[in-house]
């Protein structure tokens, strides 16, 4: 069981005349034609927003439309997305579409702060407006350092979710850098959320971070695709992302198993010292996974195909 690379479908870098710098961390929305990829480019100054391109549904190599522009204003200021919106997981909710976003705030003491908000569209995932001007997820009593990037699904009338919760800032050659892990939430509207403060996927060692974890349900087995890294020389070195895999028979804790992940990094190309930030989706009987290569998605986003 492995996942065939199909290429790379956006670089930004081949689109100077409008694109910024990335196509980094994509998020999905299957729609009648087109399937819908939402990620995070970024400014000069560095401040990421969010925007999409809609790619074919029968081939999704062939992009068939770009949207220029983001899709929301920074936050005012002070508040927790005043500086940088990436999204995280779309998610139908009858006629509304729900857009789990990670945001931003430069930090002091630290390079940064971010929390998880809620954008809400009315036309099919076209435009979208703040649910709320705070966040959805933020760090609490227990989980004091973040609360980010979460995958939700819909199941019954449950909402789920795993989402990347810090658990220190670890200094590294003189930096502070980020050590965070997956935990799981559930909710019963999509808003409020329970976090019963349970890491899901163990770590392999003290300094791991992982990111964008990705579940899918098959049959009665969880599936669970995310990236993983070192907290040393991530940056495209030895330690930079690699996919993972877990599995659980209750959503909530998850066995690991990164050997059966099923993709790493090429050989040479837009994805040889890096992979990572996938989303998976079921389209038309296929189970397709986009996600970005080197450079957190300096060099754009790829798509593979899950071959049993």
């Amino acid at each position: 069981m492995t996942w065939q690379k199909m290429g790379n479908i956006f670089d930004p870098r081949t689109h100077t005349e409008w694109a910024g710098s990335h196509a980094q961390v994509p998020a999905v929305l299957v729609k009648k034609d087109v399937i819908r990829i939402y990620y995070a480019d970024r400014f000069k100054d560095n401040r990421s927003f969010t925007t999409f391109l809609d790619v074919d549904r029968k081939d999704p190599s062939k992009v068939v439309y770009f949207h220029k522009k983001p899709l929301l204003d920074f936050g005012k200021p002070g508040t927790f997305d005043d500086n940088g919106i990436m999204p995280a997981t779309v998610v139908e909710n009858g006629k509304q579409v729900y857009l789990y976003y990670s945001g931003w705030n430069q930090g002091i003491s630290v390079p940064y702060r971010n929390s998880t908000g809620l954008a809400i569209s009315e036309d099919g995932g076209q435009s979208f407006t703040r649910a709320f001007e705070g966040p959805v997820m933020e760090r609490n009593a227990r989980e004091p350092y973040l609360a980010v990037t979460p995958w939700v699904i819909k199941e019954d009338k449950l909402w789920r979710a795993w989402y990347i919760s810090g658990l220190r800032w670890e200094k590294v050659d003189g930096k502070f850098e980020p050590v965070y892990v997956i935990k799981y939430a559930q909710s019963e509207d999509g808003i409020e959320w329970e976090r019963p403060n349970i890491t899901s996927v163990p770590q392999k060692h003290e300094m791991e971070a992982f990111s964008h974890p990705c579940v899918v349900k098959r049959g009665e087995k969880y599936c669970m695709w995310y990236c993983f890294r070192d907290s040393k020389d991530y940056r495209d070195g030895t330690g930079s992302y690699r996919m993972g895999y877990a599995e659980s028979k209750d959503g909530i804790h998850f066995t690991r198993a990164d050997n059966k992940a099923g993709i790493d990094v090429s050989k040479e190309g837009w994805d040889s010292t890096m992979i990572c930030y996938p989303t998976i989706v079921e389209v038309d009987g296929r189970l397709l996974m986009f996600y970005n290569g080197n450079g957190f998605g300096r060099t754009g986003i790829g798509y593979a195909v899950w071959k049993e």
